[in-house]
């Protein structure tokens, strides 16, 4: 096949995009290494240093906001994959066709919805009710969002599965709960495991709900990075954000090798 010059100009567009994306990571990666001026970053470098990583981990404050992350990364990934899972189930084996696009709706509303509004309306919601904000409702706030992309996840790999196996061991005398446990669950393993972390991963990161949600006793570490910027940023939050995007990497990696998974244990079911 021929490539033409509309070919050529679609991946110059394409390359100078990615560009343009990866281009501020690594800016922000770089300065992680920038010695700095009197403990404050400054635009132009001026040495090559590590010494900015141990310096955030010794950081109290620092090290709170990541512990929060964690804590309401982690719960957030827990409750979003239990309800994701039974929600994605759904979404495919509901025997009703209208309930399945009213729950595939309800899905994708909640993706669609701006962070900010959902985070607006939390937080007037927790403070006419008289709810005190914490971990709880922080980690209530984020888990709608990541149970719609757990759900969905779920959904694609249900979609690529072939029911007559169901049906099979059904007709041998297998129960509806034995059937989802030793048939339909170890097909959605990698697929669960993938949503599971990507789940996390987008938990850990948020900064727009979590703004809204955060206090002083409770802030996420996205929170704390945005906060520093406007008081003259050190070093240290750029070491700290350059950690942050290499757990971000390495997880993403590792949720795009359980979703290739996913689709080659998914080969031999359509196959069949």
């Amino acid at each position: 096949m021929k490539r033409g010059p509309a070919t050529g100009a679609l991946g110059l567009i394409y390359a100078l995009t990615v560009l343009f994306l990866l281009l501020p990571l690594a800016v922000g990666v770089a300065y992680a290494f920038n010695t700095g001026m009197m403990g404050k970053q400054v635009t132009r470098f001026t040495g090559l240093t590590l010494a900015w990583f141990p310096a955030a981990w010794n950081d109290l404050s620092l090290r709170r906001a990541v512990w929060a992350s964690l804590v309401s990364a982690s719960w957030v990934a827990v409750l979003s994959l239990a309800v994701g899972a039974m929600l994605g189930h759904a979404m495919v084996r509901h025997p009703s066709v209208t309930v399945r696009r009213v729950l595939s709706g309800l899905s994708y509303a909640l993706l669609i919805v701006p962070e900010s509004v959902l985070g607006v309306s939390l937080l007037l919601f927790y403070s006419e009710t008289g709810v005190p904000l914490g971990m709880a409702t922080l980690v209530a706030g984020i888990t709608p969002v990541e149970i719609a992309v757990v759900a969905l996840i779920v959904r694609a790999r249900l979609l690529t599965l072939d029911p007559a196996i169901e049906a099979a061991a059904a007709d041998l005398g297998a129960g509806p709960l034995r059937v989802l446990w030793l048939i339909v669950l170890p097909q959605l393993a990698p697929a669960l495991a993938a949503a599971g972390v990507m789940a996390w991963t987008f938990a850990f990161d948020n900064v727009v709900i979590a703004s809204f949600l955060a206090t002083p006793q409770v802030s996420t570490l996205a929170v704390y990075l945005y906060g520093s910027l406007h008081y003259g940023p050190s070093p240290a939050v750029f070491a700290a954000a350059a950690a942050v995007f290499g757990v971000t990497l390495v997880a993403l990696c590792l949720c795009l090798v359980l979703l290739a998974r996913a689709r080659s244990l998914g080969k031999p079911a359509r196959a069949l």
